[in-house]
């Protein structure tokens, strides 16, 4: 299953916030046992000095006062372990018993019979050591940092994932817009940029659009210039052609009818490199960038008809049929010369390969805002690997095959980009039983 980059980023990022907040918000403070501790010493270092200058009564108003102040009940306990001044109800006997053995450590807070507790040794000001225990009330802090209050931590954790998803979408969105640009790019939209609104970002992720934008503006130039290349050599050849008709006409008249068959030969290549010229003619107008054609409504089956009655004049001398059949009524918004083009180029590589006394299928229904045109030969078909590639320039399946049937590899090629000019999609398969399957889909105008 795929996942969001910017949701992994997100989550990973939030989490780790959300753990460090709510660590230190329930970690006890390392330094509160210490304050604890000292306040524990001085409170009982004023308790002995009350006991031993004005006695018991004293100390324990003292500890009483401390009590209201702190939250904490102390107890002075002088040899023999017995409390010489002690503000009850304190702890029971077992609990006691463990507080005044930690109290020659010296200083140790614990955990005992549900409160925090610590114990000390002091001594008082006529010399004698008195232990000093003292517990707190259930919710008194100790000293240092306060716990976190539950609403702050909540509000932490919410701005902390504020934070992160803006910090999550800023890493991504060029990646978000960078993928836009490139499925633009592979279906054939050359204008297709990624750096919008990204040019004053001075950091990796900046750069990386930066020169995705250059590469692609550095494709679009190549692609064009090759283009224009192609239409003027293709444009340039039609001269000497011209030419070279005349030449042969001329070459007729003079010469006997023992050059004729020289003659002929020279007619039938100057036909097919005219043939070949106007193919790249033809493709190099269906790559063009706004060609100039004005759009206007047509009827699609009037174009297949159209094409069909052409292609069969050419057919019916090898023995082959086209069979057209169409479904439902299509008005397209387009240029229909382009998709005349197209359809004839595909129904044209079809009679090529279909066999002698069989059927060029041509098909046409109408879907949900789709026209869909099949077109189908009853050939041998093409190599499942190679069935992406059918539709690149001058691409051949079989070199050999292509040279007996006088294919140039451009007529799948010129159907592709014409199509594609026209919003529709192109592409081939195997058919059941054999054979190619060409479908072509052009979307349909709305009413």
């Amino acid at each position: 299953m795929r996942t969001s980059l910017a949701l992994k980023i997100f989550l990973s990022f939030w989490l780790i916030h959300a753990v460090i907040f709510v660590v230190l918000a329930l970690a006890p403070d390392p330094g509160a046992n210490a304050m604890f501790i000292d306040r524990t010493r001085h409170d009982g270092q004023l308790a002995a000095w009350f006991l031993d200058r004005e006695g018991a009564d004293a100390c324990v108003r003292f500890l009483r006062a401390v009590e209201s102040r702190t939250l904490s009940r102390t107890a002075l306990l002088a040899s023999g372990d017995q409390p010489a001044c002690a503000l009850g109800p304190g702890l029971d006997d077992v609990a006691y018993e463990r507080l005044i053995a930690d109290a020659s450590a010296d200083g140790i807070v614990r955990s005992v019979g549900g409160r925090r507790s610590a114990a000390v040794t002091i001594r008082g000001p006529s010399g004698l050591a008195y232990k000093v225990v003292a517990t707190l009330d259930p919710g008194a802090s100790s000293g240092g940092r306060p716990p976190a209050p539950y609403g702050f931590l909540v509000t932490a954790i919410i701005v902390s994932g504020v934070v992160c998803l803006l910090l999550a979408g800023n890493l991504t969105a060029p990646l978000r817009r960078m993928r836009a640009a490139t499925g633009r790019l592979k279906d054939g939209d050359l204008s297709a940029r990624a750096g919008a609104g990204f040019e004053a970002r001075r950091d990796e992720i900046g750069d990386v659009v930066r020169d995705f934008d250059a590469m692609a503006e550095r494709i679009e130039s190549l692609l064009h210039a090759q283009q224009q290349l192609l239409s003027d050599i293709s444009h340039e050849l039609r001269s000497p052609l011209a030419r070279l008709n005349v030449a042969l006409e001329l070459a007729r008249r003079t010469s006997g009818g023992a050059a004729e068959a020289h003659l002929a030969r020279i007619e039938s290549e100057a036909e097919r490199m005219n043939e070949l010229i106007g193919r790249l003619l033809a493709l190099s107008r269906a790559e063009s960038v706004g060609s100039g054609a004005q759009a206007e409504e047509f009827d699609l089956e009037e174009v297949i008809q159209r094409v069909a009655d052409d292609a069969q004049y050419e057919a019916h001398r090898t023995g082959k049929r086209v069979d057209v059949s169409v479904d439902g009524h299509a008005i397209l918004r387009g240029d229909p010369a382009l998709i005349a083009s197209a359809i004839e180029n595909v129904v044209r590589n079809a009679i090529k390969y279909t066999p002698p006394d069989s059927t060029v299928d041509v098909t046409a229904t109408v879907t949900a805002g789709h026209a869909q045109i099949v077109v189908r030969d009853h050939g041998s078909g093409v190599p499942d690997a190679n069935l992406a590639r059918v539709f690149l320039p001058f691409y051949r399946v079989d070199g050999s095959r292509d040279r007996e049937s006088g294919g140039t590899g451009l007529g799948l090629s010129i159907a592709q980009r014409a199509v594609a000019s026209q919003g529709g999609t192109i592409r081939a398969d195997n058919a059941e039983g054999g054979g190619l399957q060409v479908t072509i889909t052009l979307p349909m105008t709305t009413h």
